[in-house]
């Protein structure tokens, strides 16, 4: 059984940007029994029954209408399942955080996109959807197409996963990549933001700090834990950092064990590790447990359509079509 006795699952999205618009696209080229009923913007909103390509074309030409506002969206749209797509601070983690929780408070499951509001909010956010009887989805949040959180939530119930370590900001390696060819830490900084690598503020990504939400997202789906990014040790690049020496690539590296805290930190890597392997945008993690000794997931380069599809396969599976 999907999550309504509807014929069709409602869906809102909130938030238009890369990936947004990109589920749109997904949406209007792919049959999926679900029924799109609001469509929310940084300016304005579009509730009723809406066709994704029209919604599409109304957002390709400028913002939405403000008409309906995005406190009454959920009201009229009355979706059985939120994606939350938007952009929000990364320290309160608004407005994602907010429409998260009335989401739940409405009745309605959750897909979500956003690091912060998991890395900064787990137990909040938890929380509220045990107290809904909903489910929260974010396969997409700890590394857009790679598929980490679901082989994680495999292997968690196979075995006892007792640590992981993985590379999962593309932006980390690209810049290690540079200064390896003799590139300054800045300069290679430069370069990444150049090719739409690097936001334009590096800081998160090159500080550790998006490395280190994902640990966080990992841990907790892992071990059921309420860890939070605070919980988290991080050292990020400089131009200390030695992007390789005899022949052992420095990888900005994640790590969670089980019982041993979080650490994000450059790692020399010996030369057939497997994360060692990684190059360019590529990530990669790799789970170790007594039974199933080592099992890497790598690839799932970010892109607003990788990440956008993630986010249609969490909606596809709580609508119950598997």
């Amino acid at each position: 059984m999907g999550v309504s006795e509807r014929s069709e699952t409602r869906l809102a999205i909130f938030g238009l940007g890369g990936v947004g618009t990109a589920l749109l696209q997904l949406l209007a080229e792919r049959r999926t029994g679900l029924r799109l009923t609001g469509v929310v913007d940084s300016r304005g909103a579009l509730a009723g029954d809406l066709n994704p390509r029209d919604a599409l074309a109304v957002k390709q030409a400028g913002s939405l209408p403000s008409e309906v506002s995005r406190s009454d969206l959920l009201k009229i749209a009355d979706p059985d399942v939120v994606v939350d797509v938007m952009s929000c601070d990364s320290h309160t983690a608004e407005p994602a955080l907010s429409v998260i929780l009335e989401a739940f408070e409405h009745g309605a499951h959750v897909v979500t996109a956003n690091k912060t509001p998991l890395a900064r909010f787990w137990s909040d956010i938890r929380g509220a959807a045990v107290r809904a009887g909903k489910r929260l989805g974010y396969s997409s949040a700890a590394g857009a197409a790679l598929p980490a959180v679901a082989v994680a939530r495999s292997l968690a119930r196979v075995d006892e996963v007792t640590a992981f370590e993985g590379v999962l900001t593309g932006t980390t390696t690209f810049v290690l990549d540079e200064m390896a060819k003799g590139v300054s830490f800045q300069d290679a900084v430069h370069r990444a933001q150049k090719q739409g690598i690097a936001e334009p503020d590096p800081t998160v990504d090159v500080g550790g700090w998006d490395t280190a939400a994902k640990v966080v997202i990992l841990a907790n789906t892992l071990w059921n834990t309420n860890c939070s990014i605070s919980d988290v040790d991080v050292t990020g690049l400089s131009d200390d950092v030695q992007p390789v020496r005899g022949g052992r690539p420095t990888r900005m590296v994640g790590r969670a064990r089980r019982v041993g805290g979080q650490v994000v930190e450059p790692v020399q890597l010996a030369a057939d590790h497997p994360l060692a392997a990684l190059k360019g945008r590529d990530k990669g993690v790799v789970f170790y447990g007594p039974a199933i000794g080592q099992v890497m997931v790598a690839g799932g380069r970010s892109h607003p359509k990788g990440a956008a599809a993630a986010v249609l396969g969490d909606v596809l599976e709580l609508a119950g079509e598997h």
